[in-house]
């Protein structure tokens, strides 16, 4: 990230612009902030000026943040964060302007230095991170695009046999014997593949399902031509020497391990030089794992929390609608949890941000923890805000993790003298749970453990809430 950021603001409203600069000012961000007080001077902006983030209001002049936001992203060659700022809190059009490429949605209202600052960084950084990985998958495409061209143009026949032993592909060498490829897509390899109709076993060995030194190798085989005859005289068959290896759609140390769930791929042929074409292959090959890692690496790296190491906002928001969609069409109970430290305010007034941090790292942790099935999901809301999304998990389960969390934050003897309710760290937690059907929605549901948890504070802090009605601790 550059020592000093360029900021663009759209906003019509000078004395917003220049808050914005104020805020950045006070928590230390080095940037400068440029101004615009409309769509069309905001895209001029963007062109002439190097700009790393763009902070646009929803209220303008003639149009709204929306329609401003379909509009520089046409003009967004580098993928330039954009962040919406609203004075209305809107979850419909926060999901809304997330849905249109925005990178965050945040509130004018009570809008303070570390919040903003937290905001541009996260961002800047998720677009650097995705820059990469837009590199690397242009690097693996362009890798892709190198093998098939080898496998076009070499001399050598490849051909890959479906589970069915009938031809899938085959590389335009076959030509050479008087075939077009298409001519024996979907054919069994006896066309062009003299193979006595009795003879199972060198079929076997050619369709083989083996893999690494049990794979098929240097067996002599006769290619016959198309044609008969060729200028009146009698073709004969031409003996090559072929490899075959089998397809699994698992790595191939794996294959024969009886407790690994695997499938069969079909059978990749060549009747080649091997020494020439092994080395090009294999290079290949392991070029093309080391960039198909890298990109996994990239990914995993944009969906984490930078500070908590526990899923992002983005990565929530993307995960909650999938599950809540899996889980809907079986009809099943789904549950959410919204968690917010009480008086975290007041910790970092007292303790300074540094340990705010770390105690924030310290919750994660615990919170994370509790995660104990694969479709759970502990993510980082907002601040000191967490969330929790439970996929077929009922009330009952939902409320019992939830006083379980509350209890461990308690036993971690967090000091917090200036908290309101405890003199140690302690978390309110809201709930809602309901059966996923067709026609609701998870924002819905969201909406009531945001209630819940909005009930939990208000009567206290430091207790769970259930939407609609308080939850007891549990005995």
């Amino acid at each position: 990230m550059k020592d000093c950021l360029d900021i663009l603001v759209i906003d019509d409203d000078e004395e917003d612009r220049m808050n914005v600069q104020n805020l950045l000012d006070n928590e230390g961000m080095k940037a400068v902030v440029h101004e615009a007080s409309d769509c069309s001077s905001g895209i001029e902006k963007m062109k002439s000026s190097n700009i790393d983030c763009v902070l646009i209001d929803h209220r303008l002049p003639g149009t709204n943040g929306v329609e401003v936001l379909e509009k520089l992203r046409e003009v967004n060659r580098n993928n330039v964060p954009l962040i919406l700022l609203t004075g209305v809190g809107d979850e419909l059009l926060a999901a809304e302007v997330m849905k249109k490429g925005a990178s965050d949605y945040l509130p004018k209202n009570g809008l303070n230095g570390k919040t903003l600052a937290h905001s541009i960084r996260n961002a800047i950084q998720v677009g650097s991170f995705e820059k990469k990985v837009r590199t690397v998958e242009n690097a693996l495409a362009e890798s892709e695009k190198s093998h098939r061209t080898i496998v076009e143009t070499v001399s050598d026949v490849i051909f890959r046999l479906g589970p069915d032993q009938k031809i899938e592909f085959i590389n335009p060498a076959i030509r050479f014997f008087g075939y077009a490829p298409s001519d024996l897509v979907g054919n069994s390899i006896e066309k062009f593949i003299a193979v006595g109709s009795d003879d199972k076993e060198i079929i076997a060995k050619i369709a083989t399902r083996e893999v690494g030194p049990l794979s098929t190798s240097n067996l002599e085989v006769n290619f016959k031509f198309a044609s008969e005859s060729i200028l009146g005289e009698t073709t004969k068959p031409v003996p090559v020497l072929l490899d075959a290896f089998g397809l699994w759609d698992v790595p191939y140390e794996q294959v024969f391990k009886n407790e690994v769930e695997k499938n069969f791929l079909g059978t990749l042929c060549i009747a080649r030089n091997i020494m020439e074409i092994k080395a090009v292959e294999e290079e290949l090959l392991q070029t093309q794992c080391r960039l198909m890692q890298a990109v996994e690496d990239l990914k995993e790296l944009s969906t984490l929390d930078g500070l908590t190491e526990i899923a992002n906002r983005r990565f929530f928001d993307e995960y909650a609608e999938k599950e809540w969609k899996r889980v809907q069409r079986d009809k099943k109970p789904f549950a959410v949890i919204m968690i917010d430290l009480d008086s975290f305010k007041a910790y970092n007034d007292t303790y300074g941000h540094q340990r705010g941090d770390v105690c924030l790292k310290k919750v994660a942790g615990v919170i994370k923890g509790a995660m104990k099935r694969p479709a759970d999901l502990a993510a980082r809301y907002g601040g000191e805000e967490f969330v929790l999304v439970l996929p077929e998990t009922d009330k009952d389960g939902a409320c019992k993790l939830a006083e379980q969390l509350r209890q461990e934050i308690i036993d971690l003897k967090l000091e917090h003298q200036n908290n309101i309710c405890e003199k140690w760290v302690t978390i309110s937690l809201g709930v809602a749970t309901g059966i996923a059907e067709p026609g609701k929605s998870f924002s819905d549901l969201l909406a009531k453990a945001d209630k819940a948890l909005y009930e939990a504070k208000g009567s206290g802090r430091n207790r769970t809430s259930f939407f609609d009605r308080e939850y007891l601790p549990l005995e």
